[in-house]
């Protein structure tokens, strides 16, 4: 099955970190090695080998820190994803319904919401003032009677001021009338062979307190106070795994929210029971 290909081009950003973390660690095993001077004078390869040994004996105490930036990095990365996934629901939704009547009514009810939050601060949320004219315009013609719609202000029902944490990744999918994805989450095979758990609750709460624990993480390493505890290479290795599970447990889970989430086209004359 071909895979999504938002969550391909996030699991391509992964591999790359994964790439950097491999790096880090050959780093660490490579300034605890030791030579002899006498045996290498003469091989201009081994000298410059011998400078990056010294160099990286330097800065070993500060390799966590490189793995800090790659903690950010993934963190906004994975918030990125999640919020252009569904954007993608969004707009798939849209083509479905057609018509704004159609359209789930959670998400008619806070397009509205959320359009007036982002036009009211529109630089807050990375817009400028073209941006606030079309928002009001596409708003203005969902709104009209009976009205056919090719677009919604998706971007307006994307927007959050918190980390994607656990209860900010659900309430964003609750948007469209997405309720306990979370517990569809858990559902996925994937998941619970990841946490050794055929326990579906248990998995959904493993999963849910292992995403807030890195968005804790970062934002310790984003804003650092007092005394601090790096975490290891594993770890991250952890939390990459756990990022690229979610990632197509959402992907999967979008193709079926298409599906059902649409109201079911009344027959004329007829009322939805």
């Amino acid at each position: 099955m071909l895979m999504d290909p938002i969550t391909t081009d996030f699991e391509n950003d992964l591999d790359k970190i994964i790439d950097q973390l491999d790096f880090i660690e050959i780093i660490r095993k490579f300034s605890s090695c030791t030579y002899a001077q006498e045996d290498i004078t003469e091989f201009q390869f081994l000298k410059e080998a011998i400078d990056v040994h010294e160099r990286t004996k330097k800065l070993h105490g500060n390799l966590p820190l490189v793995s800090g930036t790659l903690i950010l990095y993934t963190c906004g990365r994975f918030e990125m994803m999640t919020r252009t996934l569904f954007e993608d629901l969004c707009q798939r939704l849209v083509t479905k319904a057609g018509t704004f009547s159609r359209l789930p009514k959670k998400m008619r009810d806070n397009l509205p919401i959320y359009t007036a939050m982002v036009i009211s601060e529109p630089r807050k949320f990375g817009h400028a003032e073209n941006g606030v004219r079309t928002f009001v315009t596409t708003l203005a013609s969902n709104l009209a009677i009976d009205a056919a719609v090719d677009r919604v202000n998706h971007e307006c029902l994307s927007v959050t001021d918190a980390n994607m944490r656990a209860d900010v990744l659900s309430d964003l999918f609750g948007r469209v009338g997405v309720a306990a994805i979370w517990t569809q989450i858990s559902e996925q095979a994937a998941l619970k062979i990841h946490f050794q758990s055929s326990d579906s609750k248990q998995v959904e709460a493993k999963a849910k307190r292992k995403l807030n624990e890195l968005m804790e993480l970062r934002n310790k390493i984003a804003h650092p106070s007092g005394e601090f505890d790096w975490p290891s290479i594993q770890s991250l290795r952890d939390y990459i795994d756990l990022l690229r599970l979610l990632a197509r447990a959402m992907a999967e889970l979008v193709g079926m929210y298409e599906l059902t989430l649409c109201q079911a086209e009344l027959p004329v004359g007829g009322e939805k029971s």
